[in-house]
C-alpha cells in the first residue's frame, strides 16, 4: 500500500470488484478454474520462496499494464473516443483481476505466506476497495513473520488512518525499528507526524515542536535516500513551510536548497515553475528581496500570465 503517489482510476472501484467478480473470482473456500494466463505460475507451485519471486514479477508486469491501460483510457476519453477507453479500461480490469487470481492461487498452496498474504492485501487495499480485508492480511503476514516490516508499515498506516492512534504508531515503530532506512517508511511516518500532529503528541509526550522537528528529520532522511526523486523532494520542500504552524524557527536557506534539489528533477515546466516560485516565497520569508525577485522573474519566464507572480511581483513595484 502506497498511501501518497497513486494515478487515478477512470472506472470506480465497484466496477473493478464487479468485473474481477465475474472474470476470475476466487474466494476462499470456492476456487473456480484457474485462468490460462496463469498456467506460468504452474510449475512453481511446488516451492514457496521461488512461487513469492515468481509472482511479485508477475504482479508488477501486469498492474504495470494495468497503470498504462488506463492513462489510455483516460486519454481516449477526453478526447471523445468512448469505446476506446471502455476497451481500454476493459484491458486494465482484466489485468488487475489475473493478479488478483494468482495471489489467490499461492494462497491456496501456501497459507504460511506473510509475503503473499502482504501483497495480495496491498493489491485488493489499492485496487479492489477492500480495506478491511487487507488489514487481515496483513494481519495475518506479521503473524506468519513477525520481522516482515512492510506488512507492520501497511497494518499501522491502515489504523493509523482509522484514528486508531496508538496501535498505529506501534506498528510504524516497529517497521522502522525493522528497516530504519527504508524510505517509504520514512517518508510516511513524517507525514503522520505532521498531519496527526495532536495525536503524536498526546502518544509521545511531546510538544508541538518536538513533533515537528522529529518529522523534518525523517523528512530529511527520506530525500537523502531518494535524491532524484523530485516528489519526495518537492515534499520535503514545502514541508519548511509548515514550521510556522508549529511555531518552530527554521533556517530559510535550507529551504531555499531544497527547492534548488527539487528543481534539478522537475519532469516538466509546470513543475519548474512551482519550483520557482515557492523559492521566491521561502527568500521572501528570509527578507532576501534580490534573490526572491530572481525566482520570480524566473517563474514568470515559464509563465508570463501567472496571476499569483504578477501580483508577488507588484509588491515589489510598490
Amino acid at each position: 500500500m502506497k498511501s501518497n503517489r497513486d494515478f487515478l482510476f477512470l472506472v470506480s472501484a465497484l466496477s473493478v470488484i464487479m468485473f474481477c467478480a465475474n472474470a476470475y473470482a476466487v474466494e476462499k473456500g470456492h476456487a473456480t478454474t484457474v485462468p490460462p494466463e496463469l498456467s506460468v505460475l504452474e510449475p512453481y507451485l511446488k516451492d514457496q520462496a521461488e512461487f513469492e519471486n515468481k509472482i511479485r514479477a508477475f504482479d508488477k508486469l501486469h498492474v504495470g499494464i494495468a497503470r498504462a491501460a488506463y492513462v489510455s483510457a483516460r486519454k481516449l476519453e477526453k478526447e471523445g473516443d468512448e469505446a476506446g477507453a471502455r476497451a481500454a479500461s476493459a484491458e486494465a480490469q482484466k489485468n488487475l483481476a489475473l493478479v488478483k487470481a494468482a495471489y489467490e492461487l499461492g494462497l491456496e498452496r501456501f497459507e504460511q505466506s506473510a509475503a503473499l498474504h502482504n501483497f495480495y492485501g496491498e493489491l485488493i487495499h489499492d485496487f479492489f476497495g477492500r480495506p478491511d480485508d487487507a488489514a487481515q492480511h496483513w494481519r495475518r503476514a506479521v503473524h506468519i513473520d513477525s520481522r516482515f516490516a512492510r506488512a507492520h508499515c501497511n497494518f499501522g498506516m491502515y489504523t493509523l488512518h482509522r484514528g486508531m492512534y496508538a496501535m498505529g504508531m506501534e506498528s510504524m515503530d516497529t517497521a522502522l525499528r525493522l528497516e530504519p532506512n527504508n524510505p517509504d517508511f520514512l517518508y510516511n511516518m513524517a507525514q503522520v507526524y505532521l498531519v496527526h500532529a495532536p495525536q503524536v503528541m498526546h502518544i509521545r509526550k511531546w510538544d508541538r515542536g518536538k513533533v515537528y522537528r522529529e518529522a523534518m528529520k525523517m523528512s530529511e532522511r527520506t530525500a537523502r535516500l531518494l535524491p532524484n526523486d523530485f516528489d519526495v523532494l518537492r515534499d520535503h520542500a514545502l514541508n519548511y513551510f509548515l514550521s510556522e504552524d508549529f511555531g518552530v524557527k527554521v533556517k530559510w536557506r535550507d529551504a531555499a536548497k531544497a527547492w534548488h534539489e527539487a528543481r534539478k528533477h522537475a519532469r516538466t515546466d509546470a513543475e519548474m515553475f512551482n519550483t520557482w516560485l515557492n523559492e521566491a516565497r521561502v527568500h521572501i520569508r528570509n527578507n532576501d528581496k534580490r534573490r526572491s525577485r530572481e525566482c520570480l522573474d524566473k517563474a514568470q519566464a515559464i509563465w508570463p500570465d501567472s496571476p499569483v507572480v504578477k501580483l508577488l511581483l507588484e509588491d515589489y513595484r510598490e
